[in-house]
């Protein structure tokens, strides 16, 4: 299938033979379970997918590179944003964060849980426990002001859960509290491992 993969996105995957890469045994049947994995951050050649891996601990998770043909379905972080998880503070987090979003940045602001959350809705697989955060993803293409990410940051802390974002700018992904906190320089996670950046905003 044709894919445009971006990191965070969630990928449905044929299984671990189509890998042709020794695994884990714990991965291979993570796998089996639940054949999903998610883009990461890393170089890779041409026809190759970054993923990472993830099993039923903390400490279970694993790096492939994954054949574009071994990928059946892909979930981007924003097509989650409307489900709501299993587990009732996530789940008021979630709708909260909706709300706020909405106010600060608008209606047609791209964004969607990721990290366990995101995994759980995209796969039905649990993923969460009751001491979860919920790791959220703003699509931000252009600039945002260092003072509408400080109200973001304290909008999300007096919510009922931890709210940990990341802010997808042109030069890679940024914390939305160092943002809020430095507006510049900031740390970017990109392709090519972390980069200290001016402004994110603003390709080299």
């Amino acid at each position: 299938m044709a894919l445009t993969p971006r990191p965070h996105d969630l990928l449905r995957l044929t299984g671990s033979a189509a890998l042709a890469v020794a695994l884990p045994g714990w991965a291979s049947a993570s796998l089996a379970a639940c054949p999903w994995g998610v883009v990461r951050r890393a170089p890779h050649p041409p026809g190759l997918i970054p993923v990472g891996l993830r099993g039923s601990q903390r400490w279970q998770r694993h790096a492939v590179l994954v054949p574009a043909g071994a990928v059946t379905r892909r979930v981007p972080p924003e097509e989650l944003n409307r489900l709501r998880p299993r587990l009732p503070r996530l789940a008021v987090t979630l709708s909260s964060v909706a709300l706020r979003l909405t106010a600060e940045l608008g209606g047609d602001t791209v964004w969607g849980p990721v990290g366990s959350v995101g995994f759980e809705l995209a796969t039905g697989q649990a993923a969460t426990h009751p001491g979860s955060d919920l790791d959220l993803l703003i699509r931000t293409p252009r600039r945002l002001e260092p003072s509408v990410a400080a109200r973001l940051v304290d909008a999300f802390a007096a919510l009922a859960g931890t709210v940990d974002c990341q802010l997808e700018t042109p030069c890679g992904g940024v914390s939305l509290i160092e943002w809020a906190r430095t507006g510049g320089p900031v740390l970017a996670r990109t392709g090519h491992g972390p980069e200290l950046v001016d402004d994110p905003w603003v390709l080299a």
